[in-house]
């Protein structure tokens, strides 16, 4: 994937992502009087994912004025700009344990607490009313999405044998 954009006719970057990911502009015009926030810029990212790591890709941002005009430009795969900013999700000063061992563990650990939490989850369907089986139901779906976020994540960025071959090539 690549593109180019351009401010007014002048080319301000040419960018790509190679293999899997994602290639994003954005406008963002802010006009917040209470935090002092007054900004107008257009920024390219990119997301590549790998098998085992994302790596995030940015690009140089714009200022913008009133009246300039903007052009996207979707081109065929070749060269790009280099970005500034390169980050890969193994470099993550979140990541968790150095040692296997424990980072097993905890895969291990999260795993029978999810599937506990299913158990119970499968009871409330049976037991309780819809409503209440509905507000467990997405605490559930909360809790499930930050022991992802907060534990198997930052192992898996750390040791890619533990990531379950359904999210290799995901964002993590």
């Amino acid at each position: 994937m690549r593109l180019s954009l351009s401010v007014n006719g002048v080319l301000r970057v040419t960018a790509a992502v190679n293999g899997p990911g994602y290639l994003n502009v954005h406008l963002n015009l802010h006009d917040r009087p209470k935090e002092s926030d007054y900004s107008k810029i257009v920024r390219v990212e990119g997301t590549q994912t790998h098998e085992t790591e994302t790596v995030s890709l940015h690009w140089p941002q714009s200022e913008l004025r009133l009246g300039d005009v903007l052009e996207i430009r979707l081109l065929d795969d070749g060269e790009a700009d280099a970005p500034t900013t390169v980050k890969r999700s193994s470099e993550s000063p979140r990541n968790l344990f150095s040692h296997a061992e424990l980072a097993n563990e905890l895969v291990g650990v999260v795993s029978d607490f999810d599937s506990r939490l299913m158990e119970l989850l499968s009871k409330s369907e049976q037991l309780e009313s819809a409503d209440e089986h509905k507000t467990f139901k997405t605490a559930v779906g909360r809790v499930l999405y930050a022991t992802g976020e907060n534990f198997l994540y930052p192992v898996y960025r750390r040791h890619k044998e533990l990531i379950p071959d359904e999210l290799k090539g995901e964002l993590l």
